[in-house]
């Protein structure tokens, strides 16, 4: 077994809008993923071509896409207080690729993380780790590529969460 350590830089911007409208502001500008397709993909051997276009119809203008969403909030509030929290896992298979075929590892980290929630205070935010700080720790150049580009990705993301 190997053990990595490393530190990360976590992200946490308060949103302008309620919950419910940073939740609707991010869903606009990171559509979700049509999974079926991109099973369809899989399994029908597709070509590189067929891969990359079918990604790009999916993809919003950051070229992301939402490939999971898991609505924590209403169970684990039966546990205490009420809470707001969606965590999603957003990416793009094409650009992550570009990473993969590095180092396989990095699937920890790809696709990205990213939490809505509503603190007590009744303020959304929006957090995740900054792509290059979790990334700093594969010693590639390409992966280190992709993180900045990424990045930038999250801070435009960020930029229209806020309300910028």
């Amino acid at each position: 077994m190997n053990a990595h350590h490393f530190s990360v830089e976590r992200v946490d911007v308060i949103s302008a809008q309620s919950f419910a409208e940073t939740v609707a502001a991010f869903e606009k500008k990171v559509p979700a993923a049509d999974l079926a397709a991109l099973n369809r993909l899989a399994n029908g051997h597709a070509s590189r071509r067929e891969v990359e276009a079918s990604v790009q119809a999916m993809v919003g203008d950051l070229g992301f896409m939402i490939l999971g969403k898991i609505d924590q909030g209403p169970l684990v509030s039966l546990l205490g207080k009420p809470k707001k929290l969606s965590v999603y896992l957003i990416g793009n298979p094409v650009l992550a690729n570009r990473m993969f075929e590095q180092n396989p590892a990095v699937g920890v980290y790809a696709p990205l993380r990213v939490s809505i929630y509503e603190d007590y205070e009744g303020k959304a935010h929006f957090t995740y780790e900054k792509p290059s700080s979790s990334l700093a720790q594969f010693d590639h150049a390409e992966i280190h590529a992709v993180a900045k580009m990424l990045d930038d990705k999250m801070n435009q993301l960020t930029a229209h969460i806020a309300g910028e």
